[in-house]
């Protein structure tokens, strides 16, 4: 199963919201919502390509706050683990 998510960050509303609509495109109910869940979504239980598009990523990031960095964090480290093109990341302010 693959991945196609496209999050705007001016309806995002909290880092909860966040991780709602990761649940939602990933397809997987049991998604925890977590820093931990996300990194093993991506690694471990969506097969690749993954394509993760942020709109507005700045407004995302004021309304997320500093979690939102980590998100990002959490994300980088994925696509390293997993290499090559299995995920892809596009910021867009």
């Amino acid at each position: 199963m693959a991945m196609d998510l496209c999050i705007d960050g001016e309806s995002i509303v909290d880092e909860a919201d966040f991780h709602a609509r990761i649940r939602d495109a990933s397809g997987v109910d049991w998604y925890g919502g977590s820093l931990d869940a996300l990194f093993d979504l991506l690694v471990a239980v969506v097969d690749p390509p993954i394509a993760i598009r942020l709109r507005h990523a700045a407004a995302a990031r004021l309304k997320v706050g500093a979690r939102f960095d980590r998100i990002l964090t959490v994300i980088l480290d994925a696509i390293a683990l997993r290499g090559g093109t299995a995920i892809t990341l596009v910021l867009e302010s």
